[in-house]
C-alpha cells in the first residue's frame, strides 16, 4: 500500500513549468493524506510546501547556469555528490514496499548521480517527462545553430559530435559528457514507469526509452486557468506571444509575421533575445514577465494567441491558459500544441518555421467569423480537467497501476 511519495525536482520554489507542476503535485498528494517529500538542489524553499505539510530536503546549492564558480558548476553537472548523498539519507527512512520515486527535473542542478541511488535498490520510479534530457543532450531534439527539429539519433557519434548547442561546441561537449554518464547509470535501471504530456511527448519519446519502460502513462498538468468571464475578442486587436523570449520559442517568427502584416503585437515574457526584439522591432510591445493581475489584464487585450514553437514541446500550458479565456490560437504542425487546436474551428495549425504559412493562418483569423469559433472553444474547454485536484486523482491512480503491476527494477 502507497504510504510515500518522494519527489525529485531541481528547484525548491516554482521557476518553470516542470517546477511548478512537481510542487502542485507535492502540495495535493499531502493534502489527500500521502507522506510527501520534495528532494532538490536549488534555494528558497517555497513556504506553500511546508505550510502544506511536505517535508523538504535541500542542498542549497545554485543551479548550474547561475553558479559563480564555472568549474564547480561542470562538476555539480555531471555528478552532485550532494545531491546524492541527500537522497540516500532520505531513502534509508522509507520502504520500497509502500514508497514511490518520482523524478520530475534533474539535468540543472540534481544531476545524474541520483539514478545512481536507485541502482540495485527496490523503489519504483516514475518519471515525468517534461523535456527529453533522458537520451538528448540539450534536452530538446532541437538544434539552436540551425534553428531546426534535429533529425540526428539522440546520443548516438554523429549526435555526438554535432554543433547544436546554444552556446558554443565546448559547452555541447560537456553536455555529450552528462549525457554518457547519465545513460550508464539509468540503463542500469529497468522498470522505470513513465508519464507523458501529450502524444507528440509519447511518440518521440518512445524510441529511446521503451526498452527500459515499464509502463507508459499519460497525465494532464494542472494548469491555474482563468475562472473570470470570457475574453470578447471580437473587441481586440492585438495578437499575443506568451513565453520564454528565445529562438527556440519562435520569437523571431511571430515578430516579422506580425511586422510584416501590420498587426499589432505584444510579448507577455522574458529571455535572451527580448533587447534585441524590442529594439529590432519597435512596432511590437515587449511587456516582459508579468504574473497576477497583470498578466490577466493583458490577455485581456488580445485576439488570439500566436504560439511559434519551433521544437517539439511536451505538454505547453499557455494554450490550455488560453482557451480559459476564450482565445482561438495559431500553432505550429509539429509541436504538441496542435493536439490542442480544431484547425480552422477553434484556432488555426500552420507549417512549422514558415513564415509564409503563419502569415496565412493570421489571415484567415483576420477573415473569419471570430464568434463562432470562440463559441466553438468554450463548447469544447472543460477547465475542471485542469484542476490540481483533478490532476492529483489521475495521479494517485497512476501510482496505485504503479505499486500493483509494476515489478520494483
Amino acid at each position: 500500500m502507497l504510504k510515500n511519495v518522494i519527489i525529485l525536482i531541481d528547484a525548491a520554489h516554482v521557476n518553470g513549468g516542470a517546477s511548478k507542476v512537481a510542487l502542485m503535485s507535492a502540495v495535493g498528494l499531502s493534502r489527500m493524506g500521502y507522506h510527501v517529500v520534495v528532494v532538490s538542489t536549488v534555494p528558497p524553499i517555497d513556504k506553500v510546501l511546508e505550510t502544506n505539510g511536505v517535508k523538504v530536503v535541500c542542498t542549497g546549492q545554485p543551479d548550474i547556469l547561475s553558479h559563480s564558480n564555472r568549474i564547480k558548476a561542470a562538476i555539480q553537472g555531471l555528478w552532485n555528490v550532494k545531491a546524492r548523498d541527500a537522497l540516500m539519507r532520505v531513502l534509508d527512512d522509507y520502504s520500497p514496499e509502500d514508497t514511490i520515486i518520482h523524478f520530475h527535473e534533474w539535468s540543472k542542478a540534481l544531476s545524474a548521480s541520483l539514478w545512481s541511488v536507485l541502482i540495485d535498490r527496490k523503489y519504483r520510479v516514475v518519471v515525468t517527462l517534461h523535456d527529453y534530457f533522458l537520451f538528448c543532450p540539450n534536452g530538446g531534439l532541437y538544434n539552436y545553430r540551425k534553428k531546426e527539429i534535429c533529425t540526428l539519433n539522440a546520443s548516438s557519434p554523429k549526435c555526438y559530435l554535432c554543433n547544436c548547442d546554444s552556446r558554443n561546441y565546448f559547452h555541447k561537449l560537456w553536455r555529450d559528457v552528462r549525457q554518457i554518464i547519465q545513460n550508464r547509470v539509468v540503463n542500469k535501471i529497468s522498470g522505470i514507469n513513465f508519464i507523458y504530456l501529450s502524444e507528440t511527448n509519447r511518440r518521440v519519446s518512445y524510441h529511446y526509452l521503451n526498452g527500459i519502460a515499464a509502463n507508459w502513462f499519460y497525465l494532464r498538468n494542472p494548469i491555474e486557468l482563468n475562472s473570470d468571464k470570457w475574453v470578447d475578442i471580437t473587441q481586440n486587436d492585438t495578437y499575443l506571444f506568451v513565453g520564454r523570449v528565445s529562438s527556440e520559442k519562435g520569437i523571431g517568427l511571430f515578430c516579422a509575421a506580425i511586422t510584416a502584416l501590420n498587426l499589432k503585437g505584444c510579448v507577455l515574457g522574458d529571455g535572451p533575445l527580448k533587447e534585441k526584439m524590442a529594439k529590432a522591432y519597435p512596432n511590437i510591445r515587449f511587456a516582459g514577465w508579468v504574473t497576477g493581475e497583470q498578466k490577466d489584464m493583458e490577455i485581456r487585450k488580445g485576439k488570439a494567441l500566436v504560439f511559434p514553437s519551433l521544437w517539439y514541446e511536451c505538454a505547453p500550458l499557455t494554450i490550455q491558459e488560453m482557451k480559459s479565456y476564450g482565445l482561438p490560437c495559431i500553432v505550429p504542425d509539429t509541436c504538441a500544441a496542435s493536439e490542442e487546436v480544431e484547425d480552422g474551428r477553434t484556432g488555426y495549425i500552420f507549417k512549422s518555421g514558415n513564415l509564409e504559412s503563419l502569415k496565412d493562418a493570421i489571415v484567415k483569423l483576420e477573415q473569419c467569423d471570430l464568434m463562432s469559433m470562440q463559441s466553438a472553444i468554450i463548447s469544447g474547454f472543460d477547465k475542471k480537467l485542469y484542476s490540481l485536484e483533478s490532476h492529483c486523482s489521475s495521479l494517485q491512480n497512476i501510482y496505485i497501476e504503479v505499486m500493483k503491476n509494476s515489478c520494483p527494477h
